[in-house]
């Protein structure tokens, strides 16, 4: 009777420690811009990381810089890129040029190009760590990260359209980008 009673307060003791400890996140965080239901948990589990991006984020009068600090690789002009994606598909590198547009609500992606109204190079920023602010039209900007090219379902070239972004739609609602996943950004002033 007493090795029961034993076990039995053995197991509830275990059973309380494990309630109480905190959990490691062991979900993969999930950005994919053809999953609008992805990026909404997305956005609702990086408004809560505002402590880690304060972390990341350093600002002075002329640049502000958001996630990683870039290497000293030589930066890429945005229109280069643009001229063939292909060349560039799953590299890493450097680009820079102007900011076209940015993400109002939130500063959660830009879009470089060198003509108004162009569709561009759409950066969007790795495991949505940071954002970048919301009035950095114009903007000079460097960003290193990852060339992607992508074809978007309707859905969500809809989203993205209705948010400021530029696409060339196709016939069936879904559009073709020239990506960058960015691990860093700065930001000039004019």
């Amino acid at each position: 009777m007493k090795k029961n009673l034993f076990f039995l307060l053995l197991i509830l003791a275990f059973a309380i420690n494990c309630a109480n400890s905190p959990q490691p996140n062991t979900q993969a965080s999930q950005t994919t811009e053809n999953n609008p239901k992805t990026e909404t948990k997305a956005e609702a589990k990086a408004e809560n990381k505002t402590e880690a991006t304060t972390q990341n984020a350093q600002t002075n009068n002329d640049v502000v810089k958001r996630g990683a600090p870039l290497g000293n690789a030589t930066a890429i002009p945005v229109v280069q890129v643009l001229e063939n994606p292909k060349a560039y598909e799953g590299k890493t590198l450097t680009v820079e040029g102007k900011i076209a547009r940015v993400c109002q609500e939130k500063g959660c992606w830009l879009e470089l190009t060198e003509k108004e109204g162009d569709p561009g190079l759409r950066i969007t920023f790795k495991d949505y760590g940071f954002f970048v602010p919301t009035d950095s039209q114009g903007k000079k900007v460097k960003a290193e990260g990852i060339i992607e090219l992508k074809t978007l379902k309707k859905d969500v070239v809809d989203h993205l359209i209705s948010d400021g972004s530029k696409m060339k739609q196709k016939s069936d609602g879904t559009a073709d980008i020239v990506g960058l996943v960015a691990s860093g950004v700065e930001l000039y002033k004019n």
